[in-house]
């Protein structure tokens, strides 16, 4: 007896729609033309019998009965993918395994690791690039990213590195000319630099420092971790970075943080993938050996 279920393509063009709530954009995705993907969402609402979207603005939204069709197929669209992908693979381990990190995450934390994934993992060739954020997973062909928050991002299966504590820090030449130990009030009297990626940073620092009267929004802004602790150095002011980046700074003397102890952060950086491909061979036996690592707790611990 034949199958009751629409044609893959139908239903391709349903889920780039619904993703990209354009119809051009989910066409260029798919390699089809604009009318072939509206052709095929048309013939899909009619065999379905109900509007899978409804048109707002410049965007196609989906209604109540194309969000719920969506949930209900995108767990065997993604079990599909990862068979089809484990299949071309030949079911083993080997392959090109492509991961996205923040640049100053990725360098010192993850990068000195990977010799120990080679050694068990020889025929797993890594590809490693800088991303910060969410990337696109399929259009980058990233197989695992690095992200930084609570670790709930719809679609991502998530496994927890560690935590994050921050620290001030400065140049020793910004508080020479103090006639006392530097305190955490002292802090009114700097600049405050902040990270892009951490806005909130100073604001919840100061507030768990029980620290008050001093504006934590304000300051100069900088993209990434190096750009700050560099502005740090060259006496622009104090900046407001994670233990696991500063310690060569530290040791060196080139940096100070005299200002108080590191304050944790709430959010967490996770090892994330597409849960439709977390069965990839190459995928899994990376995350099984992160998790079978002693130290992997231990990634971004202070030191």
């Amino acid at each position: 007896m034949a199958r009751r279920i629409p044609t893959l393509k139908a239903l391709a063009c349903f889920e780039q729609t619904a993703r990209f709530g354009n119809a051009s954009r989910a066409a260029g995705e798919l390699y089809l033309t604009q009318s072939a993907v509206s052709r095929q969402i048309q013939g899909l609402e009619e065999w379905l019998g109900c509007k899978l979207f409804a048109r707002e603005k410049q965007r196609l939204v989906l209604t109540a009965e194309g969000e719920t069709y969506l949930q209900a197929i995108r767990p065997a669209l993604d079990q599909l993918e990862t068979a089809t992908l484990t299949f071309l693979s030949g079911g083993a381990e080997g392959g090109v395994l492509t991961i996205a990190a923040p640049p100053t995450f990725g360098s010192r934390c993850l990068i000195p690791l990977l010799p120990d994934f080679r050694r068990t993992h020889p025929d797993i060739v890594i590809n490693f690039i800088s991303r910060i954020g969410m990337p696109d997973f399929d259009r980058e062909q990233i197989d695992i990213a690095v992200l930084f928050g609570d670790g709930q991002w719809p679609g991502l299966e998530s496994h927890r590195l560690h935590g994050e504590e921050m620290v001030p820090i400065c140049s020793p030449k910004l508080i020479a000319a103090l006639d006392h130990p530097p305190q955490p009030d002292n802090l009114g009297d700097y600049a405050l630099l902040h990270i892009a990626t951490r806005p909130r940073g100073w604001s919840d620092w100061l507030k768990a420092s029980g620290i008050t009267g001093i504006d934590g929004e304000n300051g100069p802004k900088f993209e990434h971790f190096t750009m700050a602790m560099q502005a740090a150095i060259a006496g622009l002011g104090v900046a407001l970075l994670p233990t696991f980046a500063i310690e060569d700074e530290l040791a060196s003397g080139r940096i100070v943080a005299p200002f108080g102890p590191p304050r944790a952060s709430p959010f967490h950086y996770y090892a994330t993938c597409p849960a439709g491909r977390a069965r990839l061979p190459k995928i899994r036996a990376f995350m099984t050996w992160l998790e079978n690592r002693e130290d992997t707790e231990r990634l971004i611990a202070p030191r």
